[in-house]
């Protein structure tokens, strides 16, 4: 009755070693390393794995903008921009579904003239320093700027082209701006008194008169 009993008493141990072990937090790995900065467009943006009660210091092959930074500041118990480096620390893990985008822009005129990060929380591993190269001026890189100005160059032309239009599309007889003929000019219209026949109403009233009254042989007429 002795060997199934000690057999009992391990498989209690076990079961009980293996409960503690799921209690305890896993222990992240501190890593350092490297990345690099896309030179296409199609490349992803670099990550930089961050974790509560511990910093992380990204740094860069080229001089920072410190007032240039955009990221949620909320997140952070510690952000701060220099020279060359940026050092993260986050109040709480973030959560397996959250990226936040971390941006920075450079002082010189070099290409890329920004990074771009993606900051997250993984359960296994967390960033202790991470050198990230700039890759600045190469030919992927100044092909990348010349096609996204050619894009933004064409977007404008778009917005300023006006259609044809001619000045005098409207009124072909008449130039743009030119007054109409005024009406007082000599032009006499149907309704005023010397549209027909000549002379003034009163004029031709006198005449009709004269035409009535006899005449004798050498043309005067004779009073009535």
């Amino acid at each position: 009755m002795a060997l199934p009993t000690t057999w009992s008493l391990l498989a209690l141990c076990l079961l009980a070693s293996t409960a503690t072990a799921q209690l305890q937090p896993s222990i992240r790995q501190r890593q350092d390393r490297r990345a690099a900065l896309p030179a296409t467009p199609s490349e992803p943006i670099p990550e930089v794995y961050v974790a509560s009660g511990n910093t992380t210091l990204v740094a860069f092959n080229g001089p920072l903008d410190r007032d240039s930074l955009i990221l949620d500041r909320t997140r952070f118990r510690w952000v701060d921009v220099g020279d060359h480096t940026l050092i993260l620390e986050p109040i709480t893990d973030l959560s397996p579904s959250e990226r936040l985008i971390l941006q920075v822009g450079f002082k010189d005129k070099a290409l890329p003239s920004k990074a771009v990060l993606a900051v997250l929380s993984k359960v296994d591993v967390m960033d202790a320093k991470v050198e990230v190269d700039r890759r600045a001026n190469t030919p992927e890189a100044l092909l990348a700027a010349l096609t996204q100005k050619e894009t933004r160059l064409q977007g404008l032309e778009g917005t300023a082209r006006v259609p044809s239009w001619s000045p005098g599309a409207r009124d072909p007889g008449r130039t743009r701006g030119a007054p109409p003929p005024p009406a007082g000019d000599g032009a006499q219209g149907p309704g005023s008194p010397q549209a027909e026949g000549g002379g003034t109403l009163p004029e031709r009233a006198v005449g009709a008169v004269l035409q009535c009254l006899p005449a004798d042989g050498d043309g005067a007429a004779r009073p009535g």
